[in-house]
């Protein structure tokens, strides 16, 4: 099953808007002495006088605002006050922001996923690179988006950029469509697979490259929400929500400052 075209165009705008906003507020915060928990209730604060709600918080357990994930943490890491951010660290920052429209007594969400790797102080040219790169794979992957395009356009975007660099790719993991819940199909694959899954205007989907130092394989803590990496080296991811238009996208989650390169 393919996700259905989103009504609302406005209101998943204003969510995109509002997680966009806050990941880079939160992101423009992370320095040598903080902790991920600081971070965390930075970004539920600004969500909510937003006039939104954290998607995250709560969906299946999840306790926390922002899914924090340190240097070798891939995904899903839960924000602590222990956990304290030092120079030479990566930070992966994961985070949602829901608009609820009710209707009729109907509740529909409309939902901005995004996330962004980030230095904390000076890292190494290696980590530097490893950021860098991943990121692009996220532009190359939303450069070849529009209606009629595979899956495998995207897949093979990401693919390209990873092994020119010669790392890893987390492959449990991937991007998804956005509805009224906030996984969806299809299911999107940093890699190639031959989907021929295409694209349909209107469609609203969330692309996040995964790269590691290392290999591909990770493991879940036994908290049973942080992903790491088998082999302790260093992952970055980043991600995007977007609406497939005829032409190309609309990139839903874009912070204030960035530039889409």
């Amino acid at each position: 099953m393919i996700v259905t075209a989103v009504p609302d165009i406005e209101l998943i705008r204003k969510a995109g808007q509002i997680a966009g906003s806050t990941l880079e507020a939160i992101s423009q915060m992370v320095q040598p002495g903080i902790s991920t928990w600081e971070l965390d209730e930075l970004a539920e604060k600004l969500i909510r006088e937003a006039g939104a709600t954290p998607t995250f918080k709560g969906y299946r357990g999840f306790p926390a605002t922002v899914c924090s994930s340190v240097n070798e943490e891939v995904v899903h890491g839960i924000p602590n006050k222990n956990k304290i951010l030092k120079e030479g660290d990566i930070v992966s920052l994961d985070l949602g922001a829901t608009v609820r429209k009710t209707e009729n007594g109907k509740h529909f969400d409309f939902i901005g996923d995004t996330a962004i790797t980030v230095a904390c102080g000076q890292i190494s040219p290696r980590l530097e690179k490893l950021l860098a790169d991943t990121k692009a794979s996220l532009y190359a992957a939303i450069s070849v988006c529009k209606a009629g395009a595979t899956l495998d356009d995207i897949g093979g975007a990401i693919e390209d950029i990873a092994k020119a660099g010669g790392y890893g790719i987390v492959r449990e993991y991937g991007g998804h469509g956005i509805g009224y819940q906030y996984h969806e199909d299809p299911f999107i694959l940093n890699y190639r697979s031959g989907s021929k899954t295409k694209l349909k205007a209107g469609m609203v989907i969330a692309i996040e490259p995964m790269f590691n130092q290392g290999g591909d394989h990770v493991r879940l803590k036994q908290d049973g929400w942080t992903v790491v990496t088998k082999d302790y080296k260093p992952s970055a991811h980043f991600e995007h929500s977007l609406l497939i238009t005829d032409d190309g996208v609309e990139i839903l989650t874009k912070r204030p400052n960035e530039v889409i390169k």
